[in-house]
């Protein structure tokens, strides 16, 4: 070795020598001495010895990667390259000692190299040419210049071709510029409708890139609570459609309700002019009740829900009369309003003596059922009004009940007796 000049250990397959040839023929001329082993050695010495020597006191180390050491299990340069490897284990981090060099385009992340060559900067000089990096890099080694090259870390420019720098890129992603908020649109004359939606998704994307710009764990606990807020509304969502049903039936509820007490103020105010009237005209009450549902009478042979007898009185009681009018007039009104006008009347004939000749008249009159009243004939106190509900087909009584004149209250007997009529089936 030449005095004074820093000495490369040049460590290599052998099938890589006349490539290897060329980098030690332009070693010298770079300022550094070359230790290679076919003009290093000389006879009789201990081969193992002296490469040991050698690695131990060479100030650089230069491995030579190629397809060929690729190709090899097994070799004594591995032998070289780990004796290198253990001497850098007494060496500083930012020591530079190891200089791999590669011949082709071997990938250097799956090289199978040591994984210290893997931490220093390659060279790569195809075929051994000399490249004018290699030679810049020769000569500042052979100045001392060592604190410049080469870099302790590998950087994406050191990475052997596109494969490597690939996989660094997928590790070690480059800092990226910090994204900026989107343009905020422009308004043009007539465009107002399409610049307030355009206004409306700039909002939305700057949110979106401002929620982004907040730290990780922020966005995870917005991200589990607007989870758990998704949650509870399905659950609310759930216990709310029962509710809006129980809602919507009460309101349906309260507005039959409020028809119905139209309907029977105004069943009243009929009754009350027919009680009032002078006539009694029973069959114009039984018109203007009539009235109040449209299509619900029945025709003469057509079948009704229920016939109604007006109710009877002995006769010349007075207040007898005009009690069992006024109840009846209230009942009738009831009756029509439970059943949708399907009533029939039976005016101006006498009242049934029992059951069956009421179920008679009934069947005479396509009705379904009977209702008919009357006025005990006994003129001592106290005098009551029997109402009864029958059905016309066999006779049988539905219900019946007794009620004294001198305190029968019109509307609340109606209101017993419309309860108990029985409704027809919807069929």
């Amino acid at each position: 070795m030449a005095a004074g000049q820093p000495s490369v250990f040049l460590s290599y397959a052998s099938e890589d020598r006349q490539a290897v040839q060329a980098i030690r023929d332009a070693l010298p001329g770079l300022g550094l001495d070359v230790w290679y082993d076919e003009s290093a050695l000389g006879g009789g010495e201990a081969w193992d010895q002296k490469i040991r020597r050698q690695i131990r006191e060479c100030d650089f180390f230069m491995p030579i990667i190629s397809a060929r050491t690729e190709a090899r299990t097994e070799g004594y340069f591995r032998r070289e390259w780990r004796f290198a490897v253990e001497r850098t284990l007494d060496m500083a981090d930012d020591h530079v000692f190891l200089v791999p060099v590669a011949i082709d385009d071997t990938v250097g992340e799956t090289a199978r190299v040591p994984e210290k060559f893997l931490s220093v900067q390659w060279l790569r000089l195809p075929g051994g040419t000399p490249t004018p990096a290699f030679e810049a890099l020769c000569r500042r080694l052979s100045s001392g210049q060592v604190a410049d090259v080469p870099p302790s870390k590998r950087t994406a420019n050191s990475a052997p071709k596109a494969p490597n720098a690939a996989k660094d890129r997928k590790s070690t992603p480059p800092a990226s510029a910090p994204v900026q908020l989107p343009e905020f649109p422009r308004q043009e004359p007539g465009q107002n409708a399409r610049f307030y939606g355009q206004a409306a998704v700039w909002m939305l994307q700057s949110a979106w890139i401002a929620f982004n710009r907040l730290p990780k764990w922020v966005r995870i606990v917005a991200y589990c609570w607007t989870f758990v807020l998704l949650i509870q509304r399905c659950d609310t969502s759930s216990d709310e459609k029962p509710k809006r049903a129980s809602r919507v039936d009460a309101q349906a509820s309260r507005a039959d309700a409020q028809a119905s007490r139209a309907e029977a103020q105004k069943i009243r105010e009929i009754s009350d002019r027919y009680l009032n009237s002078s006539d009694k005209d029973i069959a114009g009450l039984a018109a203007q009740i009539a009235r109040q549902f449209p299509g619900g009478d029945a025709g003469p042979k057509s079948q009704s829900a229920l016939l109604a007898i007006p109710f009877s009185a002995p006769p010349g009681d007075q207040h007898a009369k005009t009690v069992a009018d006024a109840v009846f007039a209230q009942v009738y009104g009831s009756a029509a309003i439970k059943l949708n006008g399907q009533v029939r009347l039976e005016p101006g004939s006498a009242p049934p003596v029992d059951a069956s000749a009421a179920a008679k008249r009934g069947r005479a009159n396509h009705s379904l059922y009977v209702i008919y009243g009357a006025v005990g004939s006994d003129a001592t106190p106290p005098q009551w009004l029997t109402v009864t509900v029958i059905e016309s087909e066999d006779g049988d009584v539905v219900w019946s009940k007794t009620y004294p004149i001198e305190s029968a209250d019109a509307a609340g007997i109606a209101a017993e007796v419309q309860a108990k009529i029985p409704a027809p089936d919807k069929d």
